[in-house]
């Protein structure tokens, strides 16, 4: 591969090979030798001194090559393997940079390249990181922009707003998009974050979760309207969450899960328009598909029957 910035870089891999071949040296001592703790630290000690020359090592090869940074280095190699799952530690050897984390964050964040990692998709391992699309997503550099905002939002009297008010006020900023867990941590800034977005639907705002909405990832919510559901409904609705949690959020009639594609929905056994209570035991976690079926729907889609206590009405009169 040619160099861009008119610079060999034999120079710099010959440095990092003797930088490599004294790491190796050190170790070998260290394997040769019954060492107590404290030589055991100075190898290590001595150990990170030739790590450290080797990233830098990295570094200048890189800059060989015409690339300016670690962080551009990063943006090259993940380009390279768009829709790939790749290791954190390849990225720290392809940006021969301590702080790599910091520039993959930066380049979501700042530049809007989308960037998927363990910390905010499950299908991933914590350490590994994604490159989704070839293109940076204006709407992620927003979603971001908007986020950092609502993270300083203070309160009317002054002081920080609680973790509840910054959830709230950055997703009706960016309603009706989605936020991932990772914007909502960083706006929350509690570890409790999701409870407040649960109190926040109990309140009455309609939260739509990946439950609702299998199109959303795990962790992810949006915030459809900036309209509240009506006293009678938000009573519902930690009901709702119970029966879900006691189903594990999995249909009792097929056994899927949202993350199957589908979303679910809460059922009386017994119709309401033939006696049936909102009781625990009388209500059920369905799916969509399999709700319709208990039904014998012949048209329109089933509704989840604690959210939306008209449908039963409807149903009566069918």
């Amino acid at each position: 591969m040619a160099s861009n910035a008119g610079e060999h870089p034999a120079q710099a891999l010959s440095e990092m090979r003797i930088a490599a071949a004294r790491y190796l040296e050190t170790l070998e001592k260290a394997q040769a030798s019954s060492v107590d703790r404290d030589e055991w630290l100075e190898a290590a000690a001595d150990l990170g001194l030739r790590s450290a020359e080797l990233r830098k090592g990295l570094s200048q090869v890189n800059a060989s090559f015409g690339i300016a940074s670690g962080r551009e280095a990063i943006l090259l190699y993940l380009r390279r393997h768009v829709g790939t799952p790749v290791p954190g530690d390849t990225l720290a050897g392809v940006s021969g940079i301590a702080e790599w984390a910091r520039r993959v964050r930066e380049l979501r964040v700042e530049y809007g390249w989308p960037i998927e990692s363990g910390i905010n998709r499950d299908d991933l391992p914590h350490d590994h990181y994604r490159l989704t699309a070839d293109q940076p997503d204006t709407d992620l550099a927003d979603r971001w922009r908007v986020a950092k905002s609502a993270r300083n939002l203070k309160k009317l009297g002054g002081g920080d707003a609680s973790g509840r008010d910054r959830l709230l006020h950055y997703l009706k900023e960016i309603s009706p998009r989605p936020a991932d867990k990772e914007q909502l941590a960083y706006v929350a800034k509690i570890q409790e974050w999701p409870r407040r977005l649960r109190e926040l639907e109990e309140a009455g705002w309609q939260i739509i979760s990946n439950v609702d909405d299998p199109t959303l990832p795990p962790g992810s919510y949006r915030l459809p309207t900036l309209e509240m559901r009506p006293p009678r409904v938000r009573e519902a609705i930690k009901l709702r969450y119970k029966i879900l949690d006691r189903d594990n959020k999995t249909c009792q009639d097929c056994g899927r899960t949202p993350a199957q594609g589908i979303s679910l929905q809460i059922h009386h056994i017994l119709p309401v328009h033939k006696g049936g209570k909102n009781d625990e035991d009388n209500l059920v976690t369905l799916c969509l598909q399999c709700h319709g079926g208990r039904h014998a729907l012949m048209g329109g889609a089933p509704k989840d029957e604690l959210l939306n206590p008209e449908y039963q009405a409807d149903l009566r009169d069918s």
